[in-house]
């Protein structure tokens, strides 16, 4: 073994010995650390147990309690909050609340809120509120405030702002526009742009599509085919309204 070799694996003992004796906190179960590096954890510098506020570097998968900073690698996981910038080649995750930027290769999670941006090739996914803008494949949110571009969007709370897909589906309420080749909605209060537009319960606004179906519906409906079933012509072709 060279004096080169020998050092290196001494730096890393003598770091990883700082890791869990030095804290810059006083909190004894998760005590903060400036600088997080893992190979796979459990294999990484400081334990799963710390916070990280600075930065946190993986080669494979780390995880932490939470992390303030930027947190890059393949996967990272945070099972409090981040507050930041994750940027990981797989997947990005979170189980508290998420404010800043998740960037990943396929997946960003966040099982809690979430305030900011996602942008991730297949799923963003976040179990509570997001208020930001999210960009993939597939976006998925409780209640949802802001701009959503995506194959396919799908929120189960109340929503207000605007909707990019190949389909947007929201079980809920929506508040603002909807644009993709199908649009869902169990209510709404706004614009329906697409092929088709389905509006299930009771709502208000307008609906442009080829085919637009509205169970209770006041505003105006411009296509090929429009139903309201709740008004006076419950079928017209070209052009239905009900006030």
């Amino acid at each position: 073994m060279n004096k080169i070799t020998l050092a290196v694996l001494v730096s890393i003992a003598s770091f990883a010995a700082s890791a869990r004796s030095v804290s810059l906190s006083y909190e004894d179960d998760h005590p903060l650390f400036p600088l997080g590096i893992a190979l796979a954890s459990p294999l990484q510098i400081p334990f799963s147990n710390y916070n990280i506020y600075g930065l946190r570097l993986n080669a494979i998968y780390a995880e932490s309690f939470e992390t303030i900073g930027l947190d890059a690698g393949l996967v990272g996981y945070n099972r409090d909050q981040l507050i930041g910038f994750q940027a990981q080649g797989a997947a990005a995750w979170v189980d508290g609340n998420m404010t800043g930027l998740q960037l990943s290769g396929i997946a960003n999670v966040v099982c809690g809120n979430a305030a900011g941006l996602q942008l991730g090739s297949i799923v963003n996914y976040t179990r509570g509120d997001f208020a930001g803008m999210q960009i993939s494949a597939i976006n998925h949110n409780g209640t949802f405030y802001g701009f959503q571009v995506g194959a396919f969007n799908y929120d189960k709370g109340v929503c207000w702002g605007l909707q990019v897909g190949v389909a947007n589906s929201d079980i809920n309420e929506y508040r603002g526009w909807s644009i993709g080749a199908v649009n869902y909605a169990e209510r709404l209060n706004g614009f329906q742009l697409g092929g088709v537009n389905i509006l299930a319960g009771s709502g208000r606004g307008v609906q442009l599509g080829v085919f637009n179906a509205a169970a209770k519906f006041s505003g105006l409906q411009i296509g090929v085919l429009n139903i309201i079933e709740n008004g006076e012509l419950p079928i017209m072709p070209v052009l239905n309204a009900q006030f």
